[in-house]
């Protein structure tokens, strides 16, 4: 088979079977273009990596076929055909080939890693030239504007040995749709320091020619299931026998996708196996009524309705599964989340709940970690959703989910508000401009979605999705593009007349002056827009807008986040530019890179992503223990967010456990007055206390409030909060009258420090008098002067204590103020300095 790309030139070989797309030629002869690229070579750090690569998934063990890619694809220096895996929706594919890629880059033997290794989201050749594009524009200074000629240029560099000095190299394809649309991007399958692994459901239309092997991906064997649910169950504390174990891995088919799902549910609801399988058949039999135009029979379809049907139970209540109809609207691979929590995807969410409002950026996280928890989508970073093939087909089948009108023009009124005006195939207008084409192509049984959007006037999105071709120069393209879609107008408006007589019945777009196109306003939310001029100077954008040329890429958009909602959506927009040109400019192992990766977990917990936080904590921490090891402050400031977002699960044993360790690692690395070992012995005595344990946080808030005392001075704010916290846990430890000096002495302190009207003055000084307002009121009913059995400066339980409850004052029936309480755990170093 041909490699379909010359040698050397970056052009498409002859005989190309993608007949009407042009032929992307290098700019040898282009004036405007300069010296040959080729020749004008970056400082590559290597090893090169592009692309996203999916997160290890829960529970996954070593499969049977990881053997055959082992043997078919280690051992560089030698030619190794392209391993295509083929096989049905729902069996791991994608895992297998993100398992096998990550052996390789962790390989023990350092000439057995890959250089350069690149995954692409095969779906549309758009996404394999975007990949190969970004690949070479690490290994080159110059590159071409154009993508289709910059992929040349890195097509050429794959297929030169002497260009390429020999680096090793793993291509990854994942989810090949067309074949034919990709046949001259196929790197060359005759290096043998060079390797390829596809992914396919289309096992008929990927041709076994020379220099492809194609291998078939079944589901889970028998011992694989078993031994996936084995870890699962285990894990999450649900007791199991062997025959349940075996009759719950053949009633989902040994699908993995099935699997996931049917255990998310299970560990969610704490079901029993047995439990679970009597109602996935309930639901299996009643199939016909949820899903009438769907034939297949895969186990996903109970498995999904199950899961969904938890995920709109959790708050928000009745978010999660409508929502889940919109991103199945959408790509199966990297969504960006603006578009699901811009304003018109949150007014449609809110029309659904009850009473009807507009939701709030944080709910929609909230019913997205739901989705999460239940296995129905995933997020990465940068901040991106995926969804399973099968799972969207599931979606948009339901009949409570499947598309509307309504829900439609929703998601492309979301596109719009977050598409930038600036963005010139950048990830962002790529993903954009990626899933305004899947969107065209949904259908709603034999009705294209997309025709809704000519109902009520031509939609800008369709508008947007074709400025993206030109001004990416594809001109071509975007001639064919706007044809298309004025034949179709065309065709609209002859069978329907507009129901605005003021729009031209036969539009025909032009780069300029479209109608209803990027001049365009609606009313949505354009707190996302990069461009918007109501945006502060102080914004997370501070470095897109003010960064000289030449500067390093190290900006920290944490440091001019105020903490509105607003800013942190803009924070959270930054950091994915941010790290998106840092992965292409200075390489995934930088620290640079490493940093923002780390600004973008602390982002998702600040949005109540709590366990996608942690998600992103856990493999970063495994990133820097191997990068820079595990004795440094970033290493030991990652695993303190990590136990900060434990606690916040509800994690509280696993959050002590990991902040003792954490205390011992810091005094021995960073010293016993650091502030990160300071922030840690903070949280420890906080999550003791919590624990049940309020003695021991008094032991060790004394610590450290000597230790602040010491280092930072008896004045310092951070010495007077530690005081409170002690005075407040010395409370709850039955040692009132403690407290009620430890705050006498604290409240002068601080009257004579921060003014007697300062917010922690009188937070202190609330604090003392109703000590001394419970005190009194004990020793009026029991006047014996025996030992209190409750103190109100914790919260009581109903009917409070000492036979009093109901009397305000009395014993611990008060209303706790959450202002009067010990304040909470602290994050370490949030952005690393």
């Amino acid at each position: 088979m041909s490699s379909g790309h010359e040698h050397g030139n970056g052009t498409a070989a002859d005989g190309n079977p993608l007949g009407r797309r042009p032929d992307h030629s290098a700019p040898t002869d282009d004036t405007s273009q300069g010296d040959d690229f080729h020749t004008s070579r970056n400082p590559v750090s290597w090893p090169v990596r592009v692309g996203m690569f999916p997160e290890p998934v829960a529970y996954l063990r070593r499969r049977a076929l990881s053997d055959v890619l082992d043997e078919a694809l280690s051992g560089f220096g030698s030619p190794a055909a392209h391993q295509v895996l083929s096989g049905e929706s729902g069996v791991g594919k994608t895992q297998l080939a993100a398992h096998h890629a990550r052996s390789l880059r962790e390989h023990r033997v350092p000439n057995q890693r890959p250089d350069v290794l690149l995954w692409a989201d095969a779906a549309t050749r758009d996404g394999v030239v975007f990949a190969y594009a970004q690949a070479a524009r690490q290994l080159f200074a110059r590159v071409p504007d154009d993508p289709e000629l910059a992929a040349g240029q890195f097509l050429s560099w794959l297929h030169d040995p002497v260009d390429a000095e020999g680096r090793r190299w793993l291509v990854v394809w994942d989810d090949l749709t067309d074949p034919a649309e990709v046949e001259d991007l196929w790197p060359p399958s005759d290096r043998g320091h060079g390797r390829m692994i596809v992914t396919t459901r289309h096992h008929g239309r990927t041709p076994d020619l020379r220099g492809r092997r194609l291998v078939t991906v079944p589901g889970f064997s028998a011992a694989e299931a078993d031994g996936y649910l084995r870890a699962a169950f285990t894990e999450a504390g649900i007791e199991h026998t062997d025959d349940e174990l075996r009759a719950l891995a053949s009633a989902l088919d040994h699908l993995p996708l099935a699997l996931s799902q049917a255990t998310a549910y299970m560990a969610d609801l704490r079901l029993s196996p047995a439990t679970y399988l009597a109602r996935f058949h309930r639901r299996t039999a009643a199939l016909v009524e949820s899903f009438p135009r769907w034939s297949t029979r895969s186990p996903v379809a109970a498995t999904w309705e199950l899961a969904v049907e938890r995920a709109d139970a959790h708050r928000p209540e009745g978010v999660a599964r409508p929502l889940m109809g919109l991103i199945a609207l959408l790509g199966s691979a990297a969504t960006p989340e603006q578009v699901v929590v811009s304003r018109p995807v949150r007014t449609y969410l809110g029309r659904r709940t009850f009473p009807a409002r507009t939701l709030t950026r944080h709910e929609v996280r909230l019913a997205l970690a739901s989705l999460e928890r239940l296995d129905l989508v995933t997020r990465d970073t940068p901040l991106v959703i995926g969804a399973h093939q099968l799972t969207q087909r599931a979606a948009l089948e339901h009949t409570r989910s499947r598309p509307t009108r309504e829900a439609v023009r929703a998601i492309a009124d979301a596109l719009v508000a977050v598409w930038p005006d600036t963005a010139r195939d950048s990830a962002l207008g790529r993903r954009l401009r990626s899933n305004t084409a899947v969107l065209r192509e949904r259908t709603a049984g034999r009705v294209r979605v997309w025709s809704w959007l000519w109902e009520e006037g031509i939609h800008p999105v369709l508008f947007r999705a074709g400025r993206g071709l030109d001004s990416s120069r594809q001109v071509e393209w975007a001639v064919t593009y706007w044809e298309v879609l004025a034949e179709a107008v065309a065709h609209t408006l002859e069978s329907d007349p507009p129901r605005h007589p003021g729009r031209p019945s036969h539009p025909h777009p032009s780069r300029s002056g479209l109608p209803g196109g990027p001049d365009h306003e609606d009313a949505s939310d354009h707190s996302v827009h990069p461009s918007h001029p109501s945006h502060p100077d102080h914004s997370g954008h501070f470095f897109r807008h003010t960064r000289p040329p030449g500067a390093p890429v190290v900006a920290d958009p944490l440091a001019y986040w105020s903490g509105s909602e607003a800013d942190l959506a803009e924070a959270q927009q930054a950091f994915d530019e941010l790290y998106e040109r840092q992965l292409r400019v200075l390489g995934p192992d930088h620290l640079d890179t490493l940093r923002t990766r780390h600004g973008l977990a602390y982002l998702r917990s600040r949005a109540g992503d709590t366990a996608g936080a942690i998600v992103r904590y856990r493999n970063l921490l495994a990133d820097l223990e191997r990068v820079v090891g595990p004795d440094r402050v970033e290493t030991l400031s990652t695993r303190g967010n990590l136990a900060v977002c434990r606690a916040e699960s509800g994690d509280l044993s696993a959050a002590l456990h990991a902040s003792r360790e954490l205390l011992a690692d810091q005094r021995e690395y960073l010293g016993p007055d650091h502030p990160n070992t300071l922030n840690t012995l903070h949280n420890l005595a906080h999550w003791r206390g919590l624990a049940g344990d309020p003695e021991g946080a008094v032991t060790e808030l004394r610590e450290l409030a000597a230790v602040q005392e010491e280092v930072l001075g008896p004045d310092h704010p951070g010495t007077l909060t530690s005081r409170h916290n002690l005075a407040c846990w010395q409370a709850r430890a039955h040692d009132t009258d403690g407290a009620i000096r430890s705050l006498e002495a604290l409240v002068e302190d601080r009257r004579r420090v921060q003014g007697p009207e300062h917010p922690d003055t009188l937070t202190s000084l609330r604090q003392l008098e109703r000590l001394r307002r419970e005190s009194r009121a004990r020793a009026r009913a029991d006047p014996s002067g025996r030992a209190p059995d409750d103190s109100g400066a914790r919260e009581s339980e109903a009917g409070g204590s000492g036979g009093n409850g109901g009397h305000d004052g009395n014993g611990g029936s008060h209303e706790v103020d959450p202002n009067d309480e010990p304040t909470g755990p602290q994050a370490l170093n949030q952005s690393w300095g």
